[in-house]
């Protein structure tokens, strides 16, 4: 999940290389790194632990210049985040950065070994610089070079090289994992994904699985790992904000959580007219497709994945459409059954995830009638592959904890919804969603009022080491959003659980130190979820309820009830979620995590 950033240039490319990489960092910020070629054809490297900041902070003490050069930020998976596993990663001449997985490494440090190289750190990309450096003492050119070591990989892996034998030359070469070339007159870059090339150029070019690319200052060429050359067409990425700030909000998070009802307000004026939804906001000729469908197989990680779930409820509750929801590294290796009219559907905060790009290609070789992507940025690997496209629109997510990208992927979801419900007999479905979808603003800024009390709730978690939330129906895949927010960025253990499966397992753990949150909006499952908390009452639990019907708290029974506000049905999540956000959220601030960036994790997640 580590970040790739590299220039070569007829003018001096430090800052180029550390404003790519400031850009990548939420791939990972266990550590930073940055190889220049300096002006007496020397590779210099600079290397620290932590972020592209102590990097930056260490490049101009030492004022270091040069015009072709590779960086890199790491999210650790072989080897301790400590200075000799970071990236670059060094041999005799030769410096290279890698994103990815190598599967064959310890059969390729023996055959290194016997060649007498000595391995400096414990990751399986330092087998990439000594075959690099290994093929470079003879081969006719740095691309023949590059080709035979992409023959002695295995696994996934995007990797960017620099040789003192090839001093004006940047080699790149990529296979499961995502490269994009950036071209600008004078200079060439190559980068993980195009948000990090918008300093410097608005066009870029999409390298593919098996494939190099040779780059000087000037030109570029792209050859396939036989040899042969590839022409591709370059591509104008859509103008994005190049400053990202927190706009006064004490963390991007913070931030994020309240732009959502700008978020749905947007999605609303910009997909539904008079008449109702616009016509195939899905892509050409959507509807008619959607129409069609007799099965759809949601695929999708983590927050994306919880998407999927009530997507899965909606849809199966008013159609008589079959619906699974996977989670990507799930699919991506069992055997699938793709009856006639199946839809896949790919969900994506980056559209870099691994699974689900592997998930996807797989998708692209079964009877699928089509392949529908749902993605918040338009120029990923997910909506190249995909035949159908819905652009979420949430804006750069920074935090890597999601949540306004989690709500725009419920209303994209929801406007599917909408189209579905014209299967149904039950005519007015479809007006009842869009009522309840137009009411949403309102809601949602009622829901914010709710943040003093949740701020004080708070205070009540800081000490707890487990919580357990609870849902029903659409509610139980809010619970288990809320658990993940709360373990990624508190560090406390959470558990989202389908309330009607306390009592076979969980009611085990509950005693008079553990909070349990039951999530409640008054529909024809509360009387159920009632009787799950009464059981956890029962044990001396602490409960929250967080609910729109009348209910009183009881300091005798340690019940705190939060009134939310009335909403329907079908947008129940998309306001129940929010509590939970903040929640989390400012369990975090009495526990001084680190909210935007926690521990051990990365934004996108673009290794197996």
């Amino acid at each position: 999940m580590c970040g790739i950033f590299g220039a070569v240039s007829s003018s001096e490319i430090q800052h180029s290389l550390i404003n790519g990489l400031s850009r990548l960092e939420y791939r990972g910020y266990d550590s930073a790194g940055i190889s220049l070629m300096t002006g007496s054809e020397k590779i210099k490297r600079v290397r620290c632990v932590g972020k592209v900041k102590n990097l930056k902070k260490i490049l101009n003490a030492s004022k270091s210049s040069g015009y072709c050069g590779i960086a890199h930020t790491r999210w650790a998976t072989h080897g301790q985040p400590i200075l000799k596993n970071s990236h670059p990663h060094n041999s005799s001449k030769v410096s290279i950065v890698h994103n990815g997985i190598i599967e064959n490494s310890e059969e390729l440090k023996s055959f290194l070994k016997k060649r007498s190289y000595k391995f400096t750190s414990d990751t399986d990309s330092e087998v990439i610089a000594h075959l690099f450096s290994y093929y470079a003492q003879n081969a006719a050119s740095s691309v023949q070079a590059m080709k035979e070591v992409t023959k002695k990989l295995k696994g996934s892996f995007a990797i960017a090289a620099i040789c003192e034998r090839w001093p004006e030359q940047l080699l790149a070469a990529c296979n499961g994992s995502p490269l994009l070339i950036g071209t600008k007159k004078g200079s060439n870059f190559i980068s993980s994904d195009i948000h990090a090339l918008s300093d410097n150029t608005n066009t870029y070019v999409p390298l593919q699985d098996n494939e190099i690319v040779e780059l000087s200052n000037s030109n570029y060429q792209i050859y396939n790992f036989s040899g042969k050359k590839i022409t591709r067409k370059v591509t104008k990425a859509k103008k994005q904000n190049s400053e990202i700030n927190k706009d006064g909000y004490k963390h991007f998070m913070q931030k994020e959580i309240y732009e959502q009802q700008d978020i749905i307000s947007s999605a609303i004026k910009h997909q539904i007219g008079d008449k109702g939804l616009l016509p195939n906001i899905f892509g050409p000729n959507s509807d008619k497709l959607l129409l069609k469908t007799k099965h759809i197989h949601f695929v999708a990680c983590g927050t994306s994945y919880n998407a999927a779930l009530i997507a899965k409820y909606w849809i199966e509750e008013i159609t008589d459409i079959i619906c699974t929801a996977e989670i990507a590294s799930e699919y991506r290796y069992r055997t699938v059954n793709v009856p006639p009219g199946t839809l896949f559907v790919a969900i994506s905060q980056s559209g870099e995830t691994a699974d689900t790009i592997y998930s996807l290609k797989k998708a692209k070789n079964r009877n699928y009638s089509s392949i529908l992507s749902i993605c918040n940025v338009p120029e990923s690997s997910i909506t190249r592959l995909s035949d159908l496209v819905y652009l979420t629109h949430a804006g750069p997510e920074i935090s890597v904890a999601s949540t306004k990208a989690f709500t725009s992927q419920l209303i994209a979801l929801l406007f599917m919804t909408m189209v579905l419900s014209r299967t149904s007999k039950n005519k007015v479905i479809e007006k009842t969603i869009l009522k309840q979808v137009k009411a949403l603003p309102a809601i949602i800024k009622k829901t914010f009022l709710l943040e003093k009390e949740i701020k004080k709730i708070a205070k009540n978690f800081k000490n707890k080491k487990h919580t357990l939330f609870l849902g029903r129906g659409v509610s139980y895949p809010i619970a288990l959003e809320a658990a993940l927010k709360l373990k990624e960025i508190t560090y406390i253990h959470a558990e989202g659980y389908a309330a009607g499966e306390l009592k076979h397992g969980p009611l085990a753990l509950v005693d008079k130190n553990l909070p349990v949150i039951g999530l409640m909006p008054d529909n024809n499952l509360v009387n159920q979820v009632l009787s799950n908390l009464a059981e956890v009452r029962a044990r001396q639990g602490l409960v929250y309820i967080f609910t729109n019907k009348k209910l009183q708290s009881s300091k005798a029974d340690k019940t705190n009830v939060i009134n939310m506000p009335s909403c329907g049905h079908f947008v129940s999540p998309l306001v129940y979620v929010i509590p939970m956000q903040l929640l989390s959220y400012y369990v975090a601030i009495e526990k001084k995590t680190n909210i935007d960036q926690p521990r051990n994790l990365a934004k996108s997640v673009t290794v197996e």
